[in-house]
């Protein structure tokens, strides 16, 4: 999409910069009364070639109501200033003439009159899919989140009641609206199956579906009236600028009651459609053949869809808590929904959950298959208004899947910075020097609560003692902190470590009875606990020197590792004669990245505290964790009945959407030299903080 992007721009750079340039000269907002008034003209030569071949009574009274609303509308809009009600109601009857004239029987000869409506109907659609194309180059249109625009709406809604006065298969009609108005939905969202959905859509619609109908049809209005409201969409699958969180805002900023209401209508909806091909199949022509198809391909699909209401069920609840949690810290921050949700997990589910649902759509398609029959169009409806629901399931847990950011946990541990000489021996301290460290040490341990809870990371622990660290106490805390794993079962993608306190000349910590934490046994530890999973490990060390861990962790070959820590270029300031103490490089990383408004630089000249990091090899080629084919097992073994549990060889078949994942390999070497030769001085872990370096 990018590189169609950068094709696309340079292609048309000069045709869009001589538009710009006319901007100047001209007001391009005049074409949109353009387009209003010849698709005014080719809806009253519509109108008058359905009076001048059926001479219907009916025709009359529409056209003076029309003229009635359109100067009720004119009232509203230039004496109360009421646009949008104005506009609606504008529309309605818009979508109400056009479903008259398309419904209206043709005449086999092509004379003058119809020659005439049909030739503006299709000026309308090419005009207006150069005004849309306009509006979206000049910037005129601002892109909201919503699931039909209240144009789309009431065009629909006068439609379908045009399918009332016109046709007598208003049932079907208003089916094949319903199925409509999904598929623009799942187009306006970007869902990843949305263009075929609608590719389907039209191809089913009008070669089976009118043709199942048997009504008088005009191809040029049905298609005036699709084209103008689904040129909007489908540009905008290009122009609209909002990301994954902001498009489906519509969706997620819904109460709880809402969500599970909208699920129930879904339910509802398959149901209907199961409903409808166990009758079609029934009355099929080869009963022996359908029958014994439907059978098979019909438990597949309730197995399927079984597992399809546990996984969108579980998604309206993980959606509730999320939205609970973001809506009670708020006001308290300025964190995101997509921060509340990436702590809470959901991208793992959403990886996982995306297969599931893909394979629901697979089941619906086989289904509608197996079941299919030309004449019956209720049927084609229903299964034009099932696929597009589930499509939309899909591309917000694919999308969810791919963008938010993963887990993290978080463990804080802060010793006595000053209680031992660099060669180990004890260090005597002024009487009050005890209450001064264990203040700094306390404002420590609260500064890496506020970086911890501000992050959403999860809190292991946050340790602090004045007499030292014992070596066994610290080695069972740090083994029980690397085992760690996420509430669903897997292992957190990302484990940060801070420590504070003191160090010998090269590095190792200095603990309690002259004990030692070398880096060979940490890292032997998170080895032993880590088992290849994928996840990295971040130590932020706020300590007099970071000694040789520095270029341990950069010659790291076998883990993900990360190291921040700072070189502190002289203890006094000379100018104000302020000490540098321990502590200070925490609570500047913290506020660097926790306040929107900070204005602390890591480059500017003369800084006393230079930030440093360093990160191993592998750092380059990791990854927020993927479900193997054992997760997915062990998540469908747990969640789903045991009638299902036999379909699980169905989604060891990887998906045809994370195939690309396996071209980024070819990179990994050039991305893991970039990070060795030309390090950035911001590196982001994807969890909102970010590593720097002077």
């Amino acid at each position: 999409m990018i590189s169609l992007k950068y094709l696309t721009s340079h292609t048309l750079v000069l045709p869009f910069r001589t538009m710009a340039c006319a901007r100047s000269n001209c007001n391009l907002r005049a074409l949109g009364y353009i387009d209003a008034l010849i698709l005014l003209a080719a809806v009253c030569a519509g109108l008058y070639t359905c009076w001048v071949h059926t001479r219907d009574a009916t025709i009359i009274v529409l056209v003076i109501c029309g003229l009635l609303i359109f100067a009720f509308c004119g009232m509203l809009y230039y004496y109360f200033g009421l646009v949008d009600i104005s506009t609606s109601f504008t529309h309605l009857w818009y979508g109400c003439l056009l479903g008259l004239i398309a419904f209206t029987n043709r005449p086999s000869d092509h004379d003058i009159p119809s020659t005439v409506t049909d030739a503006l109907l299709l000026s309308s659609l090419i005009f207006k899919l150069f005004w849309s194309s306009v509006q979206r180059v000049c910037g005129y249109v601002t892109h909201t989140s919503c699931l039909l625009t209240s144009i789309e709406s009431f065009e629909l809604i006068g439609f379908a009641i045009a399918c009332v006065i016109s046709t007598s298969s208003m049932v079907s009609m208003w089916l094949l609206i319903t199925a409509f108005s999904f598929t623009l939905m799942a187009v306006r969202l970007k869902a990843l199956l949305a263009i075929p959905c609608f590719a389907l859509f039209i191809t089913l619609s009008a070669g089976f579906f009118f043709t199942a109908l048997e009504v008088p049809l005009n191809p040029y209005a049905l298609s005036c009236f699709v084209g103008r409201i689904a040129i909007d969409p489908i540009l905008d699958i290009y122009f609209c600028g909002l990301s994954t969180m902001e498009r489906w805002d519509c969706m997620f900023n819904r109460h709880r009651y809402i969500h599970k209401l909208i699920l129930l209508l879904v339910y509802s909806l398959e149901i209907s459609f199961a409903f409808l091909a166990g009758h079609v199949t029934v009355n099929h022509e080869e009963w022996y053949f359908a029958i014994p198809a439907y059978l098979l391909f019909g438990f597949l699909w309730i197995s399927l869809h079984i597992v399809f209401v546990i996984t969108t069920w579980t998604f309206a609840n993980k959606l509730s808590e999320c939205n609970r949690t973001f809506h009670s810290v708020r006001e308290d921050s300025n964190k995101s929904l997509s921060t509340v949700m990436a702590s809470k997990g959901v991208r793992y589910f959403a990886m996982i959950s995306r297969c599931l649902v893909a394979s629901a759509v697979a089941s619906t398609l086989l289904l509608g298959g197996v079941s299919w029959q030309n004449h019956n169009a209720d049927f084609i409806a229903c299964l034009l208004i099932v696929l597009p629901i589930e499509a939309l399931f899909h591309g917000v847990l694919h999308e969810l899947g791919s963008t938010l950011g993963g887990t993290c946990t978080g463990y804080a541990v802060v010793g006595p910075s000053a209680f031992c000489r660099s060669d180990g021996s004890a260090l005597l301290l002024p009487s009050n020097a005890m209450e001064e460290y264990s203040n700094r040490s306390i404002g420590l341990l609260n500064t890496m609560q506020r970086f911890f809870v501000y992050h959403m990371i999860d809190i292991y622990s946050c340790d602090f003692s004045t007499s030292g660290l014992a070596l066994n106490s610290l080695e069972s805390k740090l083994k029980n902190f690397f085992a760690r794993r996420t509430p669903d079962g897997p292992r957190f993608d990302t484990y940060i470590m801070y420590y504070s306190g003191h160090v010998n000349p090269v590095g190792d910590w200095a603990l309690a009875d002259n004990d030692v934490l070398k880096f060979e046994t940490l890292l032997e530890w998170w080895g032993d606990a880590n088992d290849e999973s994928g996840a990295r490990l971040i130590i932020v060390q706020d300590c007099k020197t970071c000694g040789q861990w520095l270029k341990n962790v950069q010659r790291e070959n076998e883990h993900c590792l990360a190291l921040q820590s700072f070189i502190m270029s002289k203890s006094t300031d000379p100018e104000t004669g302020v000490a540098m103490m321990i502590g200070d490089f925490t609570r500047e990383w913290v506020d660097f990245n926790c306040s929107k408004d900070t204005d602390i630089t890591w480059k500017e000249q003369g800084r006393k505290i230079k930030a440093i990091y360093g990160v191993s090899s592998k750092w380059s080629e990791f990854n927020f964790h993927k479900p193997t084919e054992a997760d997915i097992e062990e998540h469908w073994q747990h969640n789903f009945p045991r009638i299902t549990h036999s379909l699980i060889k169905i989604l060891n078949i990887p998906s045809v959407m994370d195939l690309f994942s396996y071209c980024y390999g070819c990179f990994s070497c050039f991305r893991r030299w970039k990070m060795k030769w030309l390090p950035p001085n911001v590196v982001n872990t994807g969890h909102g903080f970010k590593l720097v370096r002077s």
